[in-house]
């Protein structure tokens, strides 16, 4: 941990925000118009970040809520299944989890959301355990929740004070949808919440709307002046760029056959914070990252379908197939 010298030497990671139900078709070419089969399976940003984490062998505590709902009890006996620590989980009297269909367009994936006044949603101040939070070494959120309501976006905010009042690092991945970005407050809150945090994992187009910044080492320069110590940029196919104190750490992308990113990013921002707790050297960090988000690409669906072992992760890195640069600044 030299980088974040106040931070606990100790804790589990602990990620905060909502568990859905994803219908993905079994045909890249299937339209959400047209009849087929689809497979269906756990999803949510903070859900694949969880079951990733406990698939890297990190010590992992889910925030959320849930209903009495079928879908709720999938949802959290999966991830348990997985082995992430699911007492933190508020069961709510009312509402069910919420479900998105996906399909695959050529210009990338588009999710149709069935989650108005979902369960997960409806996370408040109330909900938020200070004593588990404050015990924590490390606590994650995914930036989508900032768009869903005030009532979840209040318990983020105080999520991370609680977290920073009792030296509980931050990480955040801004992780921007369109879908869910409809007023004009969304940069505001996305920006707010990157200065609180002390990891961050934006993609590189989040680092430039984030920023103002085209040009990629202006945008990390500026991510960094807002606050994060360790920004770590990814880049879809072109791999991911990480940068601390002075120093930056490249990797290309891998050469994998691409069958759907659904968790990637989440998977990578998962590999990033275990890569914290372990305090991994930032080349070695890169390369592990970025070979966990690419291994999570050559598979259909994410929890229990495509989130990769410790041992799949290890063999890439060996394989030389994801070489590293790294560079002082």
């Amino acid at each position: 941990m030299e980088l974040f010298p106040q931070a606990k030497r100790s804790g589990r990671v602990l990620v905060l925000g909502e568990l859905l139900l994803d219908f993905i078709p079994t045909r890249s070419d299937m339209r959400l118009s047209e009849p087929g089969t689809v497979l269906k399976t756990v999803s949510g940003s903070a859900g694949i970040f969880a079951c990733a984490a406990a698939a890297l062998g990190t010590q992992c505590g889910f925030v959320g809520r849930v209903g009495r709902d079928p879908f709720s009890r999938l949802a959290v006996e999966t991830v348990a299944r997985a082995g992430v620590d699911t007492s933190l989980i508020v069961e709510s009297e009312e509402g069910q989890t919420g479900v998105a269909f996906v399909e695959y367009l050529p210009e990338g994936r588009n999710y149709q959301y069935y989650r108005e006044r979902s369960v997960g949603s409806g996370l408040s101040v109330s909900d938020l355990d200070e004593t588990a939070i404050a015990q924590a070494q490390i606590l994650h959120l995914p930036g989508m929740l900032l768009e869903l309501n005030e009532t979840i976006r209040e318990a983020c905010f105080a999520a991370v004070d609680m977290a920073r009042r009792h030296n509980v690092l931050v990480s955040f991945d801004p992780n921007i949808r369109k879908e869910l970005s409809g007023d004009r407050g969304v940069m505001e809150r996305l920006r707010r919440m990157t200065a609180s945090a002390d990891i961050l994992k934006p993609t590189l187009e989040e680092a430039r709307l984030l920023t103002g910044e085209r040009e990629e080492a202006r945008a990390l320069a500026q991510l960094h002046r807002m606050g994060p110590r360790l920004v770590a940029v990814s880049r879809d196919k072109d791999g991911a760029v990480l940068s601390a104190a002075g120093e930056i750490a490249a990797v290309p992308g891998v050469d994998v056959a691409v069958v759907d990113p659904t968790g990637a990013g989440d998977s990578f921002a998962a590999a990033l914070c275990r890569c914290v707790q372990k305090d991994v050297a930032l080349a070695a960090a890169a390369q592990f990252c970025n070979c966990v988000g690419a291994l999570v690409c050559t598979k259909r669906g994410a929890v229990d379908m495509a989130i990769p072992t410790l041992e799949e992760v290890e063999a890439l890195m060996a394989s030389g197939l994801c070489p590293v640069s790294a560079a002082a600044v």
